[in-house]
């Protein structure tokens, strides 16, 4: 995904002179291609200022992309995010890669376990968490034309394409469409779990890459008996807890628990300790469908 909205940004920059990136000394490798352009800024390892300053380029005109790891897109500058871009209700876009535990070998400071949580307490904000590579190059050219503010997380790269037709990412889409009464929604990398929980159980299953949507998902639901939300964020706070307080539908919720994380190891790793891999996740909807 990284290296999906990195090419498309670079292509749009190419016809667009209004068009800034300010990158907080991360994705060097990304960027070596781009670095010596003018419309490339890196301010190293100073994220407030790099708010603030993209917040001042957007006043001007120029459509801003500041591209971080995620904790230093949302987390360190959180109050300059708030008061210089979403108070303003300017249309700049936030791209943190890494999300969830993706980079979990790097301990704490590298887990974005809370991300979704703190973007939506800011109001005008929108979110996105793309699946893979398609939905990552949508979001971004949703987000390159609103006039909101926009948070894309992302994982790293090497994700698998799971979309061959045109996507609407404002919308539920199916991965999974079968006869079941009963529907997973996922969002992220952790859709690579889902071929393990089909081993399981039969589900429809789809991915929801814009989470700010304002999808009608009262109607959607009405088709549904249960409803599972599985993403890789804290159990409270994320889409699950979002979706759950838009409809009357009970939501089965997993996603990892709310506490600080001092397990060290690699993202498969953690996901098998927080019970979020696929065989886990099957399992539990198995039994939660049987009674």
């Amino acid at each position: 995904m990284r290296n999906s909205v990195a090419n498309e940004i670079k292509k749009i920059a190419k016809v667009d002179e209004t068009l800034f990136v300010i990158a907080g000394d991360a994705g060097l490798g990304v960027w070596d291609d781009f670095k010596d352009s003018k419309q490339f800024i890196n301010p190293g390892v100073n994220e407030q200022l790099d708010i603030g300053f993209g917040a001042g380029l957007s006043l001007m005109g120029h459509k801003v992309i500041y591209y971080n790891i995620a904790p230093f897109v949302i987390m360190r500058p959180y109050e300059f995010v708030r008061n210089d871009i979403c108070y303003q209700e300017l249309p700049m876009i936030l791209i943190g890669t890494g999300s969830g535990i993706t980079y979990a070998p790097a301990g704490v400071t590298h887990y974005v376990v809370e991300d979704i949580a703190l973007a939506s307490t800011m109001p005008n904000l929108d979110i996105f968490s793309p699946a893979d590579p398609v939905e990552a190059i949508e979001c971004f050219k949703y987000a390159y034309k609103s006039q909101k503010p926009s948070y894309i997380r992302i994982a790293k790269n090497g994700e698998e394409i799971i979309h061959k037709d045109d996507i609407d990412i404002t919308k539920p889409i199916f991965i999974n469409k079968t006869n079941s009464k009963h529907i997973l929604i996922v969002h992220g990398s952790i859709v690579d779990e889902v071929s393990k929980i089909l081993d399981f159980v039969d589900l429809n299953i789809v991915t929801m890459p814009m989470l700010t949507s304002e999808f009608d998902w009262s109607s959607f639901l009405e088709d549904f008996d249960k409803i599972f939300v599985l993403e890789e964020h804290f159990i409270n706070g994320g889409f699950g807890s979002m979706l759950r307080d838009k409809v009357d539908n009970k939501i089965y919720k997993f996603g990892i628990k709310n506490e600080y994380i001092h397990k060290i190891g690699n993202r498969d790793y953690l996901r098998e300790h927080y019970g979020i891999d696929g065989h886990t996740i099957g399992e539990k909807i198995k039994d939660i469908i049987n009674g």
